[in-house]
């Protein structure tokens, strides 16, 4: 590179030749740009990965929250932190889970109100030849001077219709249904006789448990007019016990069966109607199942001549109230 300077005071010219690749080298250090380019690289690389880091870790912590508590905890907010993001959408998520809530709430209203009809229409079925019946039965008796044994039909009556027309959704206790079935009992017996033997077996740990009323009576109804059609006598047999966290009340006939093609299942009652006198044992599983769900219902088990075995299966539910001794072994 050639370059020259004039200088008036001397009147003359400054000349210097200059080696450019000298010069450019001493200009450009490469390996000390390209260690720059890397170190800034590097820390832009940094920086990048905390923030996305930041961001990421609230991300997963908030979807973990969510999982669990869709698992576990469904009405609990999760916490609003972490990031602007996070915050946005678990505030997003905690508006529409109460908004959710709302609408569980009234879900819940509407199917406690439709309940509430259905076990009204279930349980209010009650068969008015029964009580027709009943009472020609009872005057039949007045005109033929047993007013006593009247009497005591007219009072198991009476006890019948309270417990029957009573608060729907009211259970009672095994030891108050067994009261009533004896009634029932009496009242069937001073009508057709005692050919029909009725013995019950209730265990003493159960008498305080709790069910819906009128839940073995069709059983029994349905032993008395249609299982002994062809024999004219037999027994039958109540039983409840304790199963686990269940109780088990069970009602065993020696009568007539049914032609019926291995046993009634809860799942059968979905699609087959089997309707006895009363109230009917598909009203009773479909009672049973509106008021504890579907693992509980009713299970029948019959052979032509043997007889039927009815096996209904609740949650165990204790009273608070404490029985006296005799109360306990008078059911025996």
């Amino acid at each position: 590179m050639f370059m020259s300077q004039y200088l008036p005071t001397y009147n003359m010219y400054l000349v210097n030749l200059v080696d450019k690749n000298a010069v450019l080298n001493n200009l450009v250090n490469t390996k000390e740009i390209l260690l720059i380019s890397l170190g800034i690289v590097l820390l832009a690389v940094i920086v990048v990965f905390i923030i996305s880091r930041r961001m990421t870790n609230s991300i997963s912590k908030l979807v973990k929250e969510i999982s669990t508590m869709a698992k576990h905890e469904f009405t609990k907010p999760v916490p609003e932190t972490g990031g602007y993001e996070t915050k946005k959408i678990a505030h997003a998520f905690n508006f529409m889970l109460n908004e959710l809530q709302e609408y569980v709430e009234l879900v819940v209203q509407a199917q406690q109100k439709q309940r509430g009809a259905e076990l009204s229409a279930l349980q209010h079925q009650i068969n008015p030849h029964f009580l027709y019946n009943t009472l020609a039965s009872v005057k039949f008796m007045i005109q033929q001077g047993n007013k006593e044994k009247a009497t005591d039909m007219i009072h198991a009556l009476i006890s019948l219709l309270q417990n029957a027309l009573s608060n729907v959704d009211q259970t009672i206790t095994v030891e108050q249904e067994v009261i009533d079935l004896k009634n029932y009992v009496l009242i069937n017996q001073a009508r057709y006789g005692d050919g029909i033997k009725v013995n019950f077996f209730i265990s003493p740990d159960c008498l305080d448990c709790q069910l819906p009323k009128l839940i073995l009576q069709p059983f029994i109804e349905n032993a008395f007019f249609h299982a002994f059609n062809e024999k004219k006598e037999g027994f039958v047999q109540i039983l409840v016990s304790q199963k686990g966290s269940n109780l088990l009340c069970e009602i065993v006939d020696n009568g007539d069966g049914m032609e019926i093609k291995g046993d009634y299942t809860k799942e059968d009652f979905k699609e087959k109607r089997h309707l006895f006198s009363g109230i009917g044992i598909r009203n009773v599983h479909e009672r049973i199942q509106l008021l504890y769900g579907e693992e509980y219902g009713v299970e029948i088990t019959s052979e032509k001549t043997l007889g039927t075995k009815v096996k209904v299966e609740l949650p165990l539910q204790k009273n608070k109230k404490e029985l006296k001794p005799n109360e306990i072994t008078s059911f025996y």
